[in-house]
């Protein structure tokens, strides 16, 4: 049976998303047609309507023709029954039964319906065989859904270039393409997004990034499955249009979901109190998800850690632990490396090793920082330990990781030793614009501990929330001079 962390983990790896829209958030849920799969419903019917009100989809998409004697109706086929919607009048149309037994429904009572309930509206205007029947439809549907006073809550897409210029030119809302056209060119027709089916944002995997940076939205369709929802929660889609909205909702949910994260920093005093087991133990034990290492050698014959004298440091608690190790050398020592590490239940998708101030030419210091990602959000994490002996060193090296830090483009997590108390400017530096993540239990020497050198910040603060902040009992037999530090903190993005 897995143990309530490790199966978190599992649900954070299948079910963690994305970032909504061009400005970032959760993805909004469509209702392909409505909710047509509910009991009594039927495709684009009010029924189907009401329903996806009822279960909480954030918009509705509906399909519109207009007859023979101008009257609009919603309706997805150009025919009905065998009945050709723009080659027919109203009289003949009105006759015509849903599968659920309603009347085929007018622009009219659906949006009298629609004034009533909560969805937005995404409508599509149908390809009509006749472009000037069809400049009608547009100019009608514009007039009534002002009429309707849903101008506001109303989005238009179409198949048709004839129909997409149109309310470009006439609708001032959000107008997407259906037709798989390059970021650009839709911009440059004046789209505001593009609405196209997975397999064209599949066969081009930087067409969202690129509507995000021109400043326009991407709208997925027709997704069903559980994979392909989550896929497009992964890859940061402003709307998912879909035929199973309760499943799309479900798998959102879990996925914006405030969650756990076990954060933790740990100082190995070069490995000369304690073998790879015994520090990996130690390390096991809080079952984290992040761990900073500092005092990390790589293949150095260290005299002093007789039980592991030559050995990567990093590689062998990545076995021990079930982790992944990346390391970060600071200086050469010997014929190994002497420097900072970390350990990570994700993989990471970029490390990037940061040489920290050294104005006085002292022992070079570093920062390892990895860029994680947690299916469907990206998550800096950093490994550092300062300077010891030199004053300016230190602040320099202060504002270096904070300048650092605040500028990546995603959350950001800085744990290590800092050499450095609260209320030093040191560390106040890093809490001006950092949340400070820890207790104020002192964290060094082991047995005796004095002060409080070893902290886990993060940026944006408003991004994190500390739970709890675990700090073990002082111990004479501690396989290091350091006390681990490990946060349980919530994670908001």
């Amino acid at each position: 049976m897995l143990s309530n962390k490790l199966l978190n983990s599992v649900l954070l790896s299948i079910m963690l998303t994305a970032t909504l829209s061009a400005a970032a958030g959760r993805p909004q849920i469509v209702a392909h047609r409505g909710y047509w799969k509910a009991e009594g419903s039927a495709q684009n019917s009010i029924r189907a309507l009401v329903k996806a009100d009822s279960v909480g989809a954030d918009a509705v998409e509906l399909d519109v023709w207009i007859s023979a004697d101008s009257v609009l109706y919603v309706n997805h086929d150009p025919d009905f029954g065998g009945i050709v919607i723009e080659k027919s009048n109203s009289k003949v149309l009105d006759k015509l039964r849903l599968a659920n037994g309603e009347q085929l429904p007018t622009l009219d009572s659906y949006l009298e319906t629609a004034k009533g309930l909560r969805p937005d509206i995404v409508l599509e205007v149908k390809t009509h065989s006749d472009p000037l029947r069809e400049d009608l439809a547009v100019a009608m549907i514009i007039d009534m859904i002002a009429e309707k006073g849903l101008t506001d809550r109303t989005s238009y897409i179409t198949f048709s270039r004839n129909s997409f210029d149109n309310l470009v030119a006439m609708c001032g809302r959000q107008v997407q393409f259906l037709s798989a056209t390059d970021p650009d060119m839709l911009r440059n027709i004046g789209g505001t997004g593009a609405d196209y089916h997975i397999s064209a944002y599949r066969a081009n995997p930087d067409w969202i990034k690129r509507l995000h940076d021109l400043g326009l939205t991407a709208n997925i369709w027709t997704v069903n499955s559980p994979a392909d929802i989550q896929w497009c929660i992964e890859h940061d889609a402003d709307y998912i249009t879909t035929d199973e909205p309760e499943l799309a909702m479900q798998l959102v949910d879990k996925a914006f979901a405030p969650r756990r994260m076990t954060i933790m920093t740990y100082n190995l005093r070069f490995g000369e109190l304690a073998d790879m087991d015994r520090l990996s133990a130690e390390i096991k034990k809080y079952d984290p998800d992040f761990v900073a290492i500092q005092e990390v050698d790589v293949n150095f014959d260290r005299a002093a850690a007789k039980l592991n004298r030559g050995l990567n440091y990093v590689n062998e608690l990545a076995v021990r632990t079930g982790l992944f190790g990346y390391y970060g050398r600071a200086i050469n020592v010997g014929k190994g490396y002497y420097g900072v590490g970390i350990l990570s239940r994700y993989p990471a998708e970029k490390i990037e090793k940061f040489e920290l101030p050294n104005p006085e030419n002292g022992e070079q210091r570093v920062m390892l920082a990895g860029t994680f990602e947690l299916p469907g959000h990206k998550f800096v994490f950093a490994s550092t330990h300062f300077d010891y002996l030199d004053h300016n060193t230190r602040k320099l090296q202060a504002q270096y990781v904070v300048d650092r830090l605040t500028h990546m483009p995603y959350p950001a997590v800085l744990a290590g030793d800092f050499n450095a108390t609260l209320g030093q400017i040191y560390i106040e530096t890093i809490r001006s614009r950092m949340k400070d993540l820890t207790n104020n239990r002192k964290t060094w020497p082991a047995d005796k501990p004095k002060e409080k050198i070893d902290f886990i910040f993060a940026y944006p603060p408003q991004d994190f929330e500390l739970k709890s902040c675990t700090v073990p009992e002082p111990s004479k037999k501690s396989p290091s001079d350091h006390l681990p530090v490990i946060s349980d903190i919530i994670v908001k993005f």
